[in-house]
């Protein structure tokens, strides 16, 4: 998996694109602005009053990736996919099953009304996201994004969702994410408190820690 849940690139992996042949570690940096705009108009409430849709999801990664991969962009994948040893379901699914995505997400949202539940939500729009695997590449940016749209809707503050490659955190993810895959959100959800503790030590409860959540 990538720094947000993106299938391990080869180093000798190249990419035809709108800038000519590229590494993925080069079309990684061309597309670092791209994304970083797109966070900056998520922050700024640029997408707060659009209902979470499917559409909302294929906007988000045109955005990143539109004006260098634009074949792929905002399309769903059309080509079976492995990542490590989960197997996504197959591509003619994917319309379908992202259509009940952003349903759900859109139902669990109305109803996150606790700090339990809004957690619960974020571990479930990450992990489902990436259990799926929507696009043909760079599903972890556009989850990125989609999750820092939620974020924002919940009122919390930025919080930095990527994971670095090659430490100990990047290894635990692997292992939350293959405890989804295999219909555990819990662990999930326990990364997730982890996450916002770390990075919003406020929004706990008077003892200082997560209590029951």
């Amino acid at each position: 998996m990538g720094p947000a849940g993106e299938a391990d690139e080869s180093l000798t992996r190249r990419f035809a694109t709108t800038q000519g042949e590229l590494t993925y570690a080069q079309l990684a940096d061309a597309i670092a602005p791209y994304l970083a705009a797109l966070l900056d108009r998520i922050a700024d409430g640029d997408y707060a009053n659009q209902p979470f849709t499917d559409e909302l999801v294929k906007h988000f990664h045109h955005a990143i990736i539109g004006e260098l991969l634009p074949d792929i962009a905002g399309e769903w994948r059309r080509e079976p996919v492995q990542i490590g040893h989960h197997v996504p379901a197959d591509w003619f699914q994917v319309p379908m099953l992202m259509r009940d995505y952003a349903d759900n997400v859109q139902a669990r949202f109305a109803d996150a009304g606790t700090l339990e539940l809004q957690i619960e939500l974020l571990a479930y729009a990450e992990g489902e996201f990436l259990h799926i695997h929507p696009f043909a590449d760079f599903n972890g940016r556009a989850v990125r994004a989609f999750l820092s749209e939620l974020l924002m809707r919940l009122d919390f503050p930025p919080v930095e969702v990527a994971v670095e490659r090659g430490t100990a955190r990047f290894d635990d993810y692997t292992t939350v994410l293959a405890h989804y895959d295999n219909g555990r959100i819990g662990p999930l959800v326990e990364f997730w408190e982890e996450r916002l503790d770390s990075e919003l030590p406020t929004i706990v409860d008077g003892e200082g820690s997560w209590g029951s959540s």
